[in-house]
């Protein structure tokens, strides 16, 4: 055989590679299924994008995937609950109206942060998937109660940091509703 067959014998290798590649529809392992789970997702974009920030996702299953957008989730909380606890100290205490305000947040995000994400992470592992869904309808919960405490002033000092956690919160509850039947 001369150089020129070899070299066109290997060429067609390379091409009907290709094609099986294409055809197979080949990705990365993990984004068939942080695509397929965040396809149903209210906040589908933000899905994906949280399920893909985190390196576990490559190799996850929908079970992982779930336990993964919980850990988002405890992080986006736990970053608001230092937020309002920061915010609390620089205004000094404040009167009794900021106490009871800040206070009132401190405490659903601390619950939050410390009891129902901790359970909802748990539940899943237990497969216990009604209970974690519970669990994190209290947490969805605590911005709406936030950002009750500051009805009348304007504008919110929490409202961006409420509708993130909210949003991921809700998010992570959609992809929970996949495991409840």
């Amino acid at each position: 055989m001369n150089n020129f067959m070899k070299l066109f014998a290997v060429f067609v290798l390379f091409v009907q590679i290709q094609i099986a590649l294409s055809q197979s529809n080949v990705s990365p392992p993990g984004t068939n299924l942080i695509q397929q789970l965040c396809k149903s997702n209210r906040y589908q974009t933000l899905c994906v994008s949280t399920l893909n920030l985190d390196p576990r996702s490559k190799t996850s299953d929908i079970q992982g995937l779930a336990s993964i957008s919980i850990d988002a989730t405890t992080k986006k909380v736990k970053e608001s609950l230092d937020y309002l606890t920061s915010v609390y100290k620089k205004i000094g205490g404040g009167g009794r109206g900021d106490y009871e305000r800040y206070g009132t947040c401190m405490e659903e995000y601390g619950a939050a942060a410390n009891r129902f994400l901790p359970a909802a992470l748990a539940d899943l592992k237990a497969k216990k998937y009604s209970l974690a869904m519970s669990d994190m309808k209290q947490v969805v919960s605590v911005p709406g109660i936030c950002a009750d405490q500051f009805a009348g002033y304007s504008p919110l000092p929490v409202t961006q940091r409420n509708k993130a956690v909210h949003d991921i919160a809700d998010m992570t509850a959609d992809i929970i509703k996949t495991f409840v039947k």
